[in-house]
């Protein structure tokens, strides 16, 4: 069964061989780590929606589960979400309207507002996170832990560079 990398190796391969300046192993490199994070998305919004939420949902109720006491300010959670403040009233709307989330008056500021995961939302959050443990531990199962170590020094390091590219503004200055 071919990979469906395939016909991107092949479109690289047929390039690679007509361009002798074509950095071939580069680009296969950042399109399999493209293609890659398309299908593990790809895959990850199959199991959510079979589950009945969207990825913006699920991680509001992650960050939530993640606070002391459950409970967050909805700028924190934009913030977290990396969206905007009117998306995370949205994404607090939807979650409340589940009745996942309950909005909540500061015990020390009435002026500040809390966004509180209620009991059904942790159940749920209980109900939908051992099946997709389980399809990560399936995925992953395929690698030894040695090579997952391997994965995961090698990804650190490319994001470190990926950031100081960033800051030091190299893309930019390519294009000059």
């Amino acid at each position: 069964m071919d990979s469906s990398f395939t016909p991107i190796e092949q479109m690289l391969k047929f390039r690679a061989s007509h361009h002798e300046d074509f950095p071939y192993q580069e680009i296969l490199l950042t399109r399999l780590c493209m293609h890659m994070q398309g299908k593990l998305l790809e895959n990850r919004n199959k199991m959510l929606k079979a589950q009945g939420i969207n990825e913006t949902l699920f991680m509001a109720l992650i960050t939530l589960e993640s606070q002391e006491n459950h409970s967050i300010q909805p700028s924190e959670l934009s913030c977290a979400l990396g969206s905007s403040r009117t998306n995370a009233t949205r994404i607090a709307d939807e979650l409340e309207k589940r009745g996942w989330i309950e909005r909540r008056e500061s015990d020390n500021d009435r002026r500040c507002l809390h966004l509180q995961l209620t009991e059904k939302g942790q159940a749920f959050l209980q109900e939908v996170l051992p099946p997709q443990h389980h399809c990560l531990h399936q995925l992953w199962s395929s690698l030894s832990t040695a090579e997952k170590d391997q994965l995961e020094h090698i990804t650190r390091k490319l994001l470190t560079r990926l950031d100081q590219m960033e800051q030091e503004g190299t893309v930019l200055e390519a294009l000059r």
